[in-house]
């Protein structure tokens, strides 16, 4: 489990560290984390879920923001 927590707080930091523009590219790493976490029986924390659900929106977003109008 400290494992998993240790990686989940790097990932953590560099997503915070990233350029706002690039946080989504991330999100792979983010949800095999997630993913290792909803193995456990402690659950997936808030912290990951809400990173992981804005994470999720950046993408959406930077899937139109290349679109002419």
């Amino acid at each position: 489990m400290y494992d998993l927590e240790a990686n989940a707080q790097r990932v953590i930091s560099e997503i915070a560290a990233a350029d706002p523009g690039t946080r989504h590219l991330h999100l792979d790493r983010l949800h095999k984390i997630v993913g290792r976490y909803a193995l456990t029986s402690a659950g997936i924390p808030r912290q990951l879920r809400q990173l992981q659900e804005e994470l999720t929106n950046e993408a959406i977003e930077a899937q139109f923001d290349n679109l002419p109008v």
